[in-house]
C-alpha cells in the first residue's frame, strides 16, 4: 500500500486508488473520501465526476450551503466498511464535528487511519474520537506544538457564562462569534445547559442547528436573522451567536467575544475564549500512544506538522514526518 500528498492523502494499492479530503478537482483518483462538512475539508463534493463518500450528516451539512446538485455522492456510516477495488474503507466516528469522520484503509499488507479534523474528547455536542491500532496514522496537527493547551469544557464554559451575564448585567448583548458548524452548536448546549438566557442565532447559525436537530440534538435558540435588530436584545437579556465573519454594524450595545481554540493568537476588543472542536497538543499526542502505529504522517497543520512529527519521534519513539515531505510512494510498514 503506498501513501502520499497528492493535493489530498492519496492512498494506492495496485490499479485501485482513492483520495481523502482533496484540495483540487485536478486529480487523477476516481474515489473522493470526505471526513466533514468544513469547507477546507468538504471541497470533493464540488467536483463533478468522481465518486464521492461521507457520512450523511456531512452530506446534509454541506448541501444547506452549496448551490447546485451533488453527483455521484455514496453514504457511508460508522463501522461499515466500503469495498474499492482491493482496498476497504471503514468509516469511524472522529468526534469534530456532527457527521464527521476518520477513515481506516485496510489492504492485503496491512491498515492505514486518516483522521482529518479530530477531538478527543467528550463535548456536549460529539463523543471523542475513537483510537485505532493501525500500521501508519495520517493525522492532521492543527493544534500540534506544546503551547496550544485548552482548558477543560467545565472550565471555559464557566467562564463563557460568566461573562456573558456580566455583559447582560451592564445592558449589553453578548455577540459570539464562532464557526457555524460545530462549536456554534457547543455554544448553544452550553447556555441551554448551564442556565435559563435565550439563545437567539444567526441566520447562517439556525439553519446548521436544524440539521443538528433532524439527528437528535436538542437545542434551544430563537432564530434572530442577520443580527440587525431594531430593537436592542439586551432588553430581552439574550445572547447571539454568530459565524466569525459576522460584521454589525457600529453599536454599543454589543460586546463581542470570538471563540476559537485560536483564541489565544487574537488581538483587539473581542473577548477571547479557547473553546474547540479539534484535540489539543496534549491529546494528538494521547491519540498517537493509543493508535500504536508504526509510522505517523503530519498533515493539515501548517508549520506544526513537522513541530508535532518531531515530538512523536523524540517523546514516543515512533518514526514520525510530515506526509508533504515523504517520497511519493511509501513502501508497506507492516511486513
Amino acid at each position: 500500500m503506498t501513501v502520499k500528498w497528492a493535493s489530498g492523502v492519496a492512498v494506492e494499492y495496485g490499479e485501485t486508488k482513492a483520495i481523502f479530503d482533496p484540495q483540487t478537482n485536478k486529480t487523477a483518483y476516481p474515489h473522493v473520501f470526505i471526513t466533514h462538512a468544513h469547507w477546507d475539508h468538504a471541497k470533493g463534493f464540488s467536483f463533478q465526476h468522481q465518486t464521492k463518500f461521507s457520512t450523511e450528516e456531512t452530506y446534509e451539512l454541506v448541501k444547506t450551503r452549496k448551490r447546485g446538485k451533488i453527483s455521484n455522492w455514496n453514504q457511508v456510516q460508522y463501522g461499515r466498511k466500503v469495498k474499492i477495488g482491493d482496498l476497504e474503507v471503514k468509516p469511524h466516528n472522529a468526534g469534530h464535528i456532527l457527521g464527521s469522520t476518520q477513515y481506516e484503509v485496510t489492504s492485503p499488507e496491512g491498515n492505514l487511519i486518516y483522521t482529518g479534523d479530530f477531538n478527543f474528547k467528550d463535548t456536549l455536542t460529539t463523543k471523542a474520537a475513537e483510537a485505532r491500532p493501525c500500521d501508519i496514522l495520517v493525522m492532521e496537527t492543527t493544534f500540534g506544538a506544546p503551547g496550544f493547551t485548552f482548558p477543560s469544557e467545565e472550565k471555559i464554559s464557566t467562564e463563557i457564562v460568566k461573562w456573558a451575564v456580566d455583559v447582560i448585567k451592564h445592558g449589553k448583548t453578548p455577540v459570539f462569534q464562532a464557526d457555524s458548524v460545530g462549536n456554534a452548536q457547543e455554544l448553544i448546549q452550553i447556555f441551554n445547559k448551564l442556565t435559563t438566557l435565550p439563545v437567539a442565532t444567526h441566520y447562517s447559525v439556525t439553519r446548521i442547528n436544524k440539521i443538528y436537530e433532524s439527528y437528535g440534538h436538542a437545542l434551544k435558540y430563537i432564530d434572530g436573522g442577520d443580527g440587525e435588530e431594531t430593537e436592542s436584545a439586551a432588553s430581552n437579556k439574550r445572547v447571539f451567536v454568530a459565524p466569525k465573519r459576522f460584521r454589525h454594524s457600529e453599536n454599543s450595545d454589543h460586546s463581542f467575544a470570538y471563540v476559537s481554540g485560536w483564541a489565544s493568537q487574537l488581538k483587539g476588543e473581542r473577548e477571547p475564549f479557547l473553546l474547540s472542536d479539534h484535540a489539543d497538543f496534549n491529546q494528538l499526542l494521547q491519540f498517537v500512544e493509543e493508535c500504536k502505529p508504526k509510522l505517523v504522517l503530519t498533515c493539515h497543520g501548517g508549520r506544526f506538522n513537522e513541530v508535532f512529527a518531531r515530538y512523536v519521534t523524540k517523546k514516543l519513539g515512533i518514526e514520525a514526518r510530515p506526509l508533504k515531505l515523504i517520497s511519493t510512494t511509501l513502501m508497506p510498514y507492516c511486513l
